[in-house]
Order: structure tokens, then C-alpha cells, then sequence
């Protein structure tokens, strides 16, 4: 046995689910097996019912918990086992019949037997919610603890699930497939590594892996875009996934060799000096370290030559006349 656990807000569209009644499902294909504390009814009338309680409580968004439990395929289970199954579950989780209300249906639709419960999370004595949390982690130990008491076969979880399903992938991966899944990706490392991919495309990728004789395929939506790629060594063929390239990751090492081009460009044409007349004028040198001012050394101010006045000679001062020496004979 296997239970799986949502929770909602709306009574009425999960005892309708529960009762069959929706679009596509026939009504004879769905039971109620019991219930706790409501008048039974239709889903309406039961719906209400946990409409009324659930509005004591302002806190609980979502009061409606809806688990089903499943048991093997080929499992025959009494209708006593799942009313008791349903029972105990409610009891382990947190949720009484003699505190909560619980209605219970079997379906009809699949090969294998299951119920649904739908329990009201406000409970009828005004005390705790039921807690959605740990629920998760909560449910398989309750699921072995009902099989234990009940005699029931237990199914693995998800992790036991998906851990026995890789063990299965990995077994079955024929050793040929895998080589040629390993040459297929050493290719496409080396192709998109060259220095050639620049301003190339698909096409241009379908012919180098041509001469490696790597078969590729592309699949284009309407509007023309890559969505999808497959490759081919060896007569064995492989999605773009198992070779480790997928059309998006494809597209990104064209985006991304574009993207490099371009910045090399842009630094290449940051170092061209500039020719004569190819620009502005160029400034003025700047001052020397001694000639610049300095913020603790200011710039002097330019001293005035000062010109002694020509004073004219007294009336009554004689003129001296300038002495003459005469130069000797050597």
C-alpha cells in the first residue's frame, strides 16, 4: 500500500471528485465506504457540512486534506481492510475519527484497488488543525505500519522507486551505445572548442561532424527556431540528452563564441592610435613637476620693477662734469 496526500481549499469540488461526479467519470465507478461525524449525502450536503466547521478557524486556508491509499496490482483487499486501512490511517497522522470529519470513497477506474479520504483539517472540539507539515516524510513509516497489522503488501516509496529505476537504466545501456554516446560527446567538445566556430552556424557544425562520421538530425519548430537535435555513430542512434548536447546548449556555444568575437573587436579598436587629421587637436603638454603649482608650494605673485624718479639738479648746485681718465700706453 502506497498513500499520496494533497491538500485544497474546496469541499465540494473534491467529495464531487470523490463521488464521481465530474466530466468523463461515471458515478457507478465511485462508492462511499464510510464516514465520521457527517450526515451522509450527497458530496453537496457533506460538503457543507465541513464548509461550516472549517469556518470556525480563520487560520486554516486550506482545511480540506485529501490522501488516497493504493495497494498492488493483483491485491485483493476486503472492504473491511480499507475502511479499517483508512482508519488507522487517520488515526497515525493526526487526525481521529472522533475528532475530524472524514468521508471515504472507493473508485472503480483503475486495475489496481484504491480510496480516497478527504478529512476536514479544522477539527469538531475546537482544538490543533491537523498539521500538513513532515507529511512528506511522515507517510510511508505509517503505510508499513498498516501492512504490518493488516497483513497488507507494502509498495516502495519515490526515492526506492527512483533508485531502482537508475540501477535499471544503468543495466540496460548496451556497452557498444554507450562508446559511441562517449565519441559522440569527446566530437561535439572538440568542434565547438575550434576557433572556426566564429560567425558559423548548424550547418556549418552538420559538416564537421560529417567528417567525423557523426550522423546529427534537427528538428525546427514552425517559425524556423532549433528546438530539438539527435545524433547517429554506428548505425546507433542517441538524443541530444545522451550525448550531452541539447539544442539549447547548442545554440548557447554560437551565441557565446559571438559574444567573444565581438569583445575582441571592441578592444582591438580601444588600442589603434589615431592618425593626423583624424581628430581633435591635441591638448596642450602639461607643466613639468617643478613648474606645476602645488597645493603647499603657491604660485608667487610677480614682483613690481620699481624706477627711481629723475630728480633735476639745484640753480644754485654746480654741474659736475664727468671726470675723463686717460688710457695707457702699454
Amino acid at each position: 500500500m502506497i498513500a499520496k496526500t494533497v491538500v485544497g481549499s474546496s469541499f465540494e469540488g473534491a467529495l464531487s471528485y470523490g463521488a464521481g461526479q465530474r466530466p468523463g467519470r461515471k458515478s457507478a465507478e465511485a462508492e462511499l465506504l464510510g464516514s465520521s461525524n457527517l450526515r451522509e449525502g450527497s458530496p453537496q450536503i457533506m460538503a457543507k457540512q465541513m464548509e461550516e466547521v472549517a469556518s470556525e478557524s480563520a487560520r486554516i486556508q486550506k482545511p480540506v486534506w485529501h490522501t488516497s491509499l493504493s495497494w498492488s496490482p493483483g491485491e485483493a483487499v476486503t472492504r473491511e481492510q480499507k475502511v479499517a486501512a483508512a482508519e488507522m490511517y487517520c488515526e497515525l497522522m493526526g487526525a481521529p475519527f472522533e475528532r475530524h470529519q472524514v468521508a471515504i470513497y472507493e473508485h472503480h477506474d483503475k486495475p489496481h484497488e484504491h480510496i480516497h479520504i478527504y478529512i476536514n483539517r479544522v477539527p469538531i472540539d475546537d482544538g490543533p488543525a491537523l498539521r500538513t507539515s513532515n507529511n512528506f516524510y511522515k507517510q510511508p513509516k505509517v503505510c508499513k505500519e498498516i501492512c504490518e497489522k493488516l497483513g497488507m503488501q507494502q509498495l516502495p516509496n519515490r526515492e526506492q522507486r527512483d533508485q531502482a529505476k537508475a540501477a535499471k537504466a544503468v543495466q540496460s545501456i548496451d556497452p557498444k551505445k554507450q562508446a559511441a554516446r562517449t565519441e559522440v560527446r569527446a566530437a561535439l567538445d572538440e568542434i565547438l572548442a575550434l576557433p572556426s566556430i566564429i560567425g558559423q552556424n548548424i550547418n556549418w557544425l552538420n559538416r564537421e561532424l560529417k567528417e567525423r562520421q557523426i550522423g546529427v538530425k534537427f528538428t525546427h519548430d514552425t517559425k524556423g527556431v532549433l528546438r530539438g537535435v539527435s545524433f547517429s555513430k554506428d548505425g546507433l542512434a542517441m538524443t541530444g540528452q545522451e550525448a550531452g548536447y541539447k539544442a539549447a546548449q547548442l545554440l548557447a556555444a554560437f551565441e557565446a563564441a559571438a559574444t567573444k568575437q565581438q569583445q575582441r573587436q571592441a578592444v582591438g579598436q580601444s588600442q589603434v592610435p589615431q592618425t593626423v587629421g583624424a581628430g581633435p587637436a591635441p591638448a596642450a603638454p602639461s607643466p613639468t613637476a617643478a613648474e606645476a603649482p602645488t597645493a603647499t608650494q603657491p604660485t608667487p605673485a610677480p614682483v613690481p620693477r620699481v624706477v627711481p624718479p629723475i630728480v633735476p639738479p639745484a640753480e644754485d648746485e654746480p654741474t659736475q662734469t664727468p671726470r675723463l681718465v686717460p688710457r695707457r700706453r702699454r
